[in-house]
């Protein structure tokens, strides 16, 4: 377990700021999301962590121990740093079997039995140490990248590191192992760190979410935080899908209904010119002109073209 600080943290390609100065500091034994739009600056952010990039400025400490600082010329070693990575390709030694890739890193750190009895803790762990003599093409996706998370564990680090490590595998396989990830790390009391793209994925994992955007932070948080009350434009529509009703307010399109003879008297309302409707599994997606904006509103029938009113829950609206 271990609490990341960052102070003052930047990132520079020649005349490029990818990372402006950053002041954040990562609770320990939780799971933080790092999400953002492709290029926002996350990965990088990840790679300063990890030791495998290096920062242009500022501070990185775990816990008490600094890991990086521009001014005292301090640059811990990745392998130094307590830490293990779990990426998107597995990275998994094809001629060596499951039990063979969890053991890799430990063989000149832990005597015979030692090795023996912590490897088949780590598999026991992700549920694998049936198929431990098994090589990697002998495995499915899920199983590999669960060897994957089992090498990340050996070791016995104080922060995982997680770099899209979900992304190759299909939607039912990455929910059911993102509780299983959430499982590991908060039994284990470990620190984990989680690149992803998917804002679903964030809002499921994170227990503290991180939002990036053009290299500093648009808002960190709680999940319920960010979704129910984000702090501006851009954080309302990326973590969620939103119904402009100006420039600074909106609403979620669960929060909106067609107008029914049991719609309260009291519920702001809105005209709007129903464009279409798309089914996508619960509900229908129905697309609503409503003046300059296209609202989204979740019905459970389709809904053919005509004017309409649309109500909304004024305890729902959305500020910044």
């Amino acid at each position: 377990m271990v609490a990341i600080k960052l102070t003052n943290l930047t990132k520079r390609y020649r005349d490029t700021e990818v990372i402006a100065p950053l002041n954040l500091t990562l609770p320990d034994q939780q799971i933080t999301a790092l999400i953002g739009p492709s290029g926002s600056g996350k990965s990088t952010l990840l790679n300063m962590l990890a030791g495998l990039t290096q920062p242009t400025s500022g501070q990185i400490s775990f816990d008490q121990q600094v890991v990086f600082d521009s001014q005292q010329n301090v640059n811990v070693s990745p392998a130094n740093r307590g830490l293990a990575m779990v990426f998107q390709d597995f990275a998994l030694w094809p001629h060596m079997t499951v039990a063979q890739n969890v053991a890799f890193a430990l063989e000149t750190k832990l005597s015979s039995a030692e090795l023996t009895e912590r490897v088949a803790w780590a598999l026991d762990q992700v549920g694998l140490n049936d198929l431990r003599d098994r090589y990697p093409r002998e495995l499915s996706g899920g199983q590999q990248q669960r060897v994957a998370l089992a090498r990340a564990i050996a070791v016995k680090p104080k922060l995982i590191l997680f770099d899209e490590a979900l992304s190759a595998l299909d939607p039912q396989l990455r929910a059911s192992l993102q509780g299983e990830i959430s499982n590991l790390i908060h039994d284990n009391h470990l620190t984990a760190v989680f690149v992803t793209h998917d804002r679903q994925e964030a809002l499921r994992i994170g227990d503290h979410v991180v939002l990036i955007h053009d290299g500093a932070v648009a808002q960190s948080g709680r999940a319920t935080e960010l979704y129910q009350h984000p702090q501006s434009a851009f954080a309302a529509s990326f973590i969620g899908p939103v119904n402009e009703i100006d420039a600074h307010t909106a609403v979620r399109p669960e929060h909106v209904q067609l107008v029914t003879n049991l719609t309260p008297a009291d519920a702001p309302r809105f005209s709007g010119q129903i464009l279409s409707s798309a089914f996508i599994g619960d509900h229908f997606d129905t697309l609503i002109q409503v003046g300059d904006h296209q609202w989204h509103v979740n019905t459970l029938t389709p809904c053919q073209p005509a004017p309409t009113q649309l109500a909304v829950d004024s305890e729902q609206l959305i500020t910044y």
